[in-house]
């Protein structure tokens, strides 16, 4: 370990080797070429640093040393204009995937990681190119106004944009909270967004339309649509799914386990696989190999590359095209129509309150022309003799 002490010039400090007579003795002379190092005050903090790295040549030191002097009033300047955006954006969305930043609206739990994925793709892709390299005290409400309103001119979607801003707005709150004042505020608060003219998500499939959709389609994109036609998955829900939550021993189980969503209600329950989904997931197992670990849809279900192969074989069939949360509403309306309760329906759907699923369900016309009084009548029979 080196031994370092004071030199007659203030701030330099010098360190001989080991076998050199000046390493025991200051006043020896010295027989080796020793190193030195400067300390000095950080001109923007205040805070000690020794020179890194260490230098033989004592004018080298005294050359640091002049420059802190020297430039201490620009770096000061510098620091007082804050730090870039894409700092910002990197410090916070790290403290995100660890956990250490949660959402700013109710308990401050943790993000779902579903969502810590789509924040980053939109950090990565759209907002940080357009203002990571500029201070992030200095990008003013304007900017970001005249940015939404490009985006809205290019096509984007009222709630893409709003994602975009979110993200931002989230960056922004954390940074300017009194414990950290890293930015004066937050410049994303009185923004607009373009008017909220899009249409509602009312798209649900019939039992035949869905069977339809997914027939146009090639065996490994039909896997994903037909976990969310006939299981409800969300999407990052069948990006996790295994063959171990859907195999009991050597054949397709009655039930999917979903061991781990976005939600608490969600985590650990076990929607009914109808006879429909059993018969694509056989196909993929016996495709794949008939694995007994290992995920059940191999490909990305996060990227969209999915669904624009889906969107073009619908195309060509002459099919209206349908989303993968869209296929969710349509399950839950199907679970409806089924004669499901709505607290089955809130278990399978992974739902903690009824408003949720009033959201999600449609109601689909009942096959047949039965009477009311006879479906009616059927139920308590079968209540009466169970």
């Amino acid at each position: 370990m080196a031994n370092w002490r004071k030199t007659r010039t203030p701030s330099v400090y010098v360190s001989h080797a080991s076998d050199c007579p000046a390493n025991a003795d200051p006043k020896a002379r010295c027989r080796c070429e020793p190193s030195f190092r400067g300390r000095r005050r950080h001109p923007v903090t205040g805070t000690p640093e020794w020179q890194k790295p260490v230098v033989k040549s004592r004018a080298e030191v005294l050359t640091w040393l002049g420059t802190a002097k020297a430039g201490g009033e620009h770096l000061r300047e510098i620091a007082a204009r804050g730090p870039l955006f894409e700092e910002l954006a990197d410090q916070w969305l790290d403290g995100v995937e660890r956990g250490r930043i949660g959402r700013r609206r109710g308990k401050g739990k943790a993000y779902a990681d579903t969502t810590i994925l789509a924040m980053g793709r939109s950090l990565k892709y759209h907002v940080v190119p357009e203002f990571g390299p500029r201070y992030a005290s200095e990008i003013t409400e304007l900017d970001w106004q005249a940015w939404i309103d490009a985006l809205a001119r290019r096509g984007l979607a009222r709630s893409t944009i709003a994602k975009h801003i979110s993200v931002a707005s989230d960056i922004y709150a954390w940074a300017a909270a009194p414990s950290r004042r890293l930015v004066p505020h937050n410049p994303l608060r009185l923004v607009e967004l373009p008017p909220n003219d899009e249409k509602p998500r009312l798209r649900v499939a019939l039992a035949p339309e869905a069977a339809a959709l997914l027939a146009a389609l090639e065996p490994v994109d039909r896997l994903p649509y037909a976990i969310a036609f006939y299981a409800g998955l969300r999407r990052g829900e069948i990006a996790r799914l295994e063959w171990l939550d859907v195999l009991d021993g050597d054949r397709i189980a009655t039930r999917i386990t979903v061991r781990r969503s976005k939600s608490e209600a969600g985590t650990g329950r076990r929607p009914p696989i109808a006879d429909n989904l059993r018969t694509i997931l056989l196909e993929a197992w016996l495709r794949q190999g008939e694995p007994h670990e290992g995920k059940v849809v191999d490909r990305s279900v996060m990227s969209g590359k999915i669904a624009r192969q889906a969107e073009k074989a619908w195309d060509l069939a002459g099919l209206n095209r349908i989303t993968l949360h869209e296929c969710r509403h349509t399950y839950a309306s199907l679970l409806m129509a089924a004669g499901y309760t709505i607290k089955e329906l809130m278990e399978f759907m992974g739902h903690a309150d009824l408003q949720m699923v009033n959201r999600y369900v449609k109601l689909l016309p009942q096959p047949g022309e039965d009477d009311a009084a006879d479906r009616l009548n059927d139920y308590l029979r079968r209540s009466e003799s169970s």
